[in-house]
This record gives C-alpha cells, sequence and structure tokens, in this order.
C-alpha cells in the first residue's frame, strides 16, 4: 500500500514530473514511469513500475510535436498517478496542471487527444487498448460503470490506423483484453464525463470537456518486447506517428473503419458471481547436462486458462524467458500460444518456439520482476526446436489435454511420461544442440490450488542403456502439520508406486541455490535406493499466494546419481510465507 497520504508540493515534482511543452492537441502521459524506491522491498505485494514507458513518451513527444507529462522517477507504491484518489490526495496540483492544459489546447485547437502510456508485464509483442471498453465476439461494450473514452470517429479513424500498422509488424492488438480502464480510479476515466459531479474543481473541468465531446483518450498498454529497445519498439513509436501525430492528422483522409460500440453497460445477469478458478497447466521440461541448458515450456487450459510462456535456463544463471496471454489454441496436433507450440506427431512430442524473449544474466534477480526486466535486454528471435522420444507408453496429448480441461478424466499413465531429447536453441543469433532428458505431461511447477505450507519435488530420468528409467517425488507440508509423501518410478513406461523415506532440497536463503538436493525411495520389501543431486543451475521465484500469501520457489535443473546410474532432472522447493522474506520483492503489473 502507499504511504499515508502527504501533499507533494509542485516545487517537488521537479525530481520526478518532465514536463514537454508544445504546441498541439496532442498530449501524452506516462502515468508509471518511475523506478522501484528502497521502501518498496518491505512491501509483501508492490507493484511494478512500468520500466522504458518514460522513454518511450520522450520519443513519441519529440518526433509527434506533442506535449508530455512524464513521471520518470516517483515509485508508483509511494504516489500512483494512475488513481485518480492518490493524486487528489498527494499531488492535486497535477490535477490542476492537467486540466489547464486541456483547457488551452482545446481553445487553441478545437480538441484534445491523449495517450496514456502503460506498460504490461508479459513478452509477447501486443498492445492492449484501453477505453472502458472490452471485445465481445466483435461488439465494443463497456465494462462494469466504465465511461467510454473516445469517439467513434476516432476509434474508427486513428486508432483503426494504429491498430492497422500494429499488425502489420507483427504486433497484436486487443481491446480492453488485460486493461479496459474502465475502474472509477483510473486516470483514463477521469477524461470522460464519469466525474461531471466531483467534489474536485479539476476533475469538473476536464469531464464537462470531455461532455462536450471535445477529448479522445485512450490507454495504450505496451508488452515488454515493445518497451524494451529494439524492433517492436520501433515499429510501435512509427505506428503511433504515423496514426497520431496532429501534423498527418490533420491532412489524411483516415478510412475509418465501421465498428460496433454499445456505449451504455448491459446490466448484470442476475445471480452469484463464479468462482475464480485455477487453469490446469500442462507442458514440458527438458534438461541438457551437457550444455547446461534447460526449458521450462507450460500452457494454461481449462476455465482458468490464460497464457502460455517458456523459460530457459542457460548455464548456472542466465534466463531467457518469453510469456504471452490469451485463450490457447488448439492445432489440428496440439496446442499454441502466439510463437509457442507444442504438438504431438506419432510416438514424437515437438516444442518449438520463434520469437521475442527477455534475456537476464543473473537468475537471481527474478525476486524482483522489475529488477529483472530493468536488468534484461530483448532477444528479438529466440528459437527452440525440440523433440521428446519416449520410452515405453508414448504420452497421449489429446488424452492430457482432455484430463486438463476436466480433471475427473486424469489417471497416474496420462500424468506424464519421460525420454530422451533432441534439438537445438538459437539465442542471440548464437546455435546450441540439445541432447538430454524431458518431462512432458501435467506441468511439473504449476501451484494449482492446494495451500500448502511447503513443499519439496524432484523428477529425474537415468540412461539405461535400453529404456530411460525416471522418478517422480513429492513431500508436501500443509497448513496442518501434515506431510502428503508420493513417490513413482516409471520403467519402460509403466508406472510403479514407492515409498518416500526421505526428501531434501535444502537452500541457505531464498536467493541461494539449494545446497543439498537428496532423496531415499523404496519398493516394498526391498533395499531402499539412495538419489543424489547437484544443482548445475537455479532460479528463485517469488509468486502471489492464495489468501494473500506469497510463494517463494527455488527452481531449477540437477544431474543425478542413484545406484550406479547417472541421469539428470528438474527439482522445486516452495515455501509459503505472509512475510517479505527477500529484501527484493514486487507484484505483477495492474493498470486498472
Amino acid at each position: 500500500m502507499p504511504e499515508p497520504a502527504r501533499i507533494l508540493h509542485p516545487a517537488e515534482a521537479e525530481s520526478w514530473l518532465e514536463v514537454v511543452e508544445a504546441d498541439s492537441p496532442l498530449l501524452l502521459i506516462a502515468p508509471h514511469g518511475g523506478h522501484a524506491e528502497p521502501r518498496t522491498r518491505a512491501i509483501l505485494h508492490p507493484k511494478v513500475n512500468d520500466l522504458h514507458t518514460a522513454d518511450i513518451t520522450r520519443a513519441l513527444a519529440r518526433r509527434a510535436g506533442a506535449a508530455a507529462l512524464i513521471n520518470h522517477g516517483i515509485d508508483r507504491n509511494r504516489l500512483d498517478c494512475n488513481r485518480i484518489v492518490q493524486i487528489a490526495e498527494s499531488a492535486p496540483w497535477l490535477l490542476d496542471l492537467i486540466a489547464q492544459r486541456l483547457a488551452q489546447v482545446v481553445a487553441r485547437h478545437g480538441r484534445a487527444v491523449v495517450l496514456l502510456i502503460h506498460g504490461w508485464n508479459i513478452i509477447e509483442p501486443r498492445v492492449d487498448f484501453g477505453l472502458g471498453l472490452r471485445n465481445f465476439g466483435g461488439e465494443l461494450r463497456p465494462i462494469g460503470a466504465a465511461r467510454v473514452s473516445a469517439s467513434d470517429e476516432f476509434i474508427g479513424g486513428p486508432l483503426a490506423h494504429f491498430e492497422t500498422q500494429l499488425t502489420a509488424a507483427g504486433i497484436r492488438p486487443s481491446f480492453g483484453m488485460r486493461y479496459p480502464a474502465g475502474g472509477a480510479q483510473n486516470l483514463l476515466q477521469a477524461f470522460t464525463p464519469r466525474y461531471l459531479q466531483s467534489d474536485i474543481a479539476a476533475l469538473r473541468s476536464i469531464a464537462a470537456i470531455a461532455a462536450a465531446g471535445n477529448i479522445d483518450a485512450i490507454q495504450l498498454e505496451f508488452s515488454v518486447a515493445c518497451r524494451m529497445p529494439g524492433p517492436p519498439r520501433e515499429h510501435c513509436l512509427d505506428a503511433m506517428e504515423s496514426a497520431f501525430a496532429p501534423a498527418i492528422h490533420a491532412h489524411r483522409a483516415y478510412h475509418t473503419t465501421s465498428r460496433t460500440i454499445t456505449r451504455v453497460a448491459r446490466p448484470r445477469a442476475a445471480g452469484r458471481a463464479p468462482a475464480a478458478l485455477m487453469p490446469a497447466r500442462v507442458g514440458i521440461e527438458l534438461y541438457d547436462p551437457a550444455s547446461q541448458i534447460g526449458a521450462m515450456a507450460s500452457f494454461d487450459l481449462g476455465p482458468g486458462g490464460f497464457g502460455g510462456r517458456i523459460m530457459m535456463l542457460l548455464g548456472a544463471r542466465s534466463v531467457a524467458l518469453f510469456t504471452g496471454e490469451g485463450r490457447v489454441e488448439r492445432t489440428s496436433h496440439g496446442i499454441a500460444l502466439g510463437p509457442l507450440r507444442l504438438e504431438q506427431h506419432g510416438d514424437e512430442l515437438d516444442l518449438t518456439f520463434d520469437g521475442p524473449a527477455v534475456l537476464v544474466p543473473d537468475s537471481t534477480e527474478y525476486l524482483s520482476i522489475e529488477r529483472a526486466l530493468a536488468s534484461g535486454r530483448l532477444d528479438p528471435a529466440m528459437r527452440i526446436a525440440a523433440t521428446l522420444r519416449t520410452s515405453g507408453q508414448p504420452l497421449d496429448l489429446a488424452d492430457v489435454l482432455a484430463s486438463a480441461k476436466d480433471p475427473a478424466r486424469a489417471s497416474s499413465s496420462t500424468l506424464a511420461a519421460f525420454g530422451v531429447v533432441s534439438g537445438a536453441i538459437t539465442v542471440e543469433g548464437n546455435r546450441h544442440e540439445l541432447a538430454g532428458f524431458a518431462r512432458a505431461g501435467a506441468s511439473f511447477t504449476g501451484l494449482g490450488p492446494t495451500r500448502f505450507h511447503a513443499r519439496r519435488m524432484l523428477w529425474s530420468c537415468f540412461e539405461t542403456g535400453e529404456a530411460p528409467l525416471a522418478l517422480e517425488v513429492r513431500l508436501v507440508s500443509g497448513d496442518d502439520g501434515e506431510e502428503h509423501r508420493s513417490a513413482r518410478i516409471a520403467i519402460e513406461g509403466a508406472w510403479r508406486e514407492l515409498d518416500l523415506h526421505m526428501l531434501h532440497v535444502d537452500a541457505d536463503s531464498v536467493e541461494a541455490a539449494p545446497h543439498r538436493v537428496e532423496a531415499e525411495i523404496a519398493e516394498r520389501r526391498r533395499d531402499p535406493m539412495h538419489l543424489v543431486g547437484r544443482t548445475r543451475s537455479f532460479i528463485p521465484l517469488s509468486r502471489p499466494g492464495l489468501d494473500g500469501a506469497r510463494i517463494y520457489t527455488a527452481l531449477g535443473f540437477a544431474s543425478f546419481k542413484m545406484d550406479g546410474l547417472e541421469g539428470a532432472g528438474m527439482f522445486e522447493y516452495s515455501q509459503r510465507s505472509t512475510e517479505v522474506m527477500s529484501a527484493i520483492e514486487d507484484e505483477s503489473d495492474d493498470s486498472e
């Protein structure tokens, strides 16, 4: 939460607010272009600042000859410049400044166009349009009590042109898919008639201009790939300049696009709101001990599913990450989300990816998403092509996908399969061959709906000369103090249950790689098998958990030895906490 309200005087803004003067009908605002302060590290669920949005806004102002208000310094966890109530309490002069600028623009040019520049912390090249609207089967409708912030002519003209330019550049536009900007406290709503009866004079003034039809405003959410220096960012700047630059706008006869736009929200159907659902996660994990390259790719399916991702661990600490949002597409042979695909061809599973990824040189930065993104760089064309050949009975991907949507159908035979993997990845133009082990099926690392205090897990695959032997081991400690143990072994694709005597995945801190990865398992009435792992790569994660808690996770790949066999696999240690356990913390972005 932000600090108790304290008035920030205009003189203080000199350190964090950049004002770009221009005689232009176009006004740019970057509310979240600041950076995290040291005090933010003590917050359990802080917000991520929209890195690079200050740079984008500054560049567009220069190219388009636009005026701009750019927050380039203040942490949104201290003052959120996208929250009307926080501005009114802590920096009311900022609302006065906006109202004065708009009045001057309209008096001189007849109308104003306002672009609010935000960041969306997915990596896939995307831009989400916030107008108080969301797309429902081709019809744009308001969300809740939201007021629409732009005219039909603007949406069908300049915005449609921007949409076309983005699509031509391989950047996916959407209307309010993630951020419709309809919340009452969202700054975009100040540029609508919503605040005509406000007690705040500046809000009444802005609302009156909007009610007269003299403002077109939009919130633009740029994904990470569109904000970091690189080709997608340049394509976005080109498209914005082409669509919104006043010098061009004044002389361009736009080909208007007709859209069905409903400006009055439909009443909600009576009944209880649907419960939040946890997605079922399906994917593949692989590791090559020779190159020390590992990958985790997964897709969210089922009623709560809405996204996909691939994370590559390159050597001991380097990380390459792609994330995307949207409904997972069913292909003729499997599933896909944007450039990420998992498909089955006969007895083989193929994982392919060809798209942008963020490269972070030190995986420990991922305890803070903001720090990770600040230290990262964009590879616009990472590629992976890997093939898993399972041992014994092959995995039926169609059955796994059906089980993900209907958990009652799941059985131990459809949960996972192991085997050898081959292929190659290309990162920043450098190609690396892959030859190792892989696991596919229900995702190994999905948090799921289970409330746990701690959990330790590992899988390992061993080359035996005929068919790989695979293990899965789990130890989950519940809030009630109960321990839930499971272990199983796959020999030629057939699973057998084992007793778990001991499992350790131990680290000295959440920032440190596990120094002990060890398990003891046994079949009944047989001598125990001793499994010892050596950590090869590692990433610490901090994710929101149930009931307002955080889940701290140590995740990575290891080489394993067991009774003379050598292999490789994956480990995880997660713990739930209601207190900050690291000096570097933050939460996923939320511009609503």
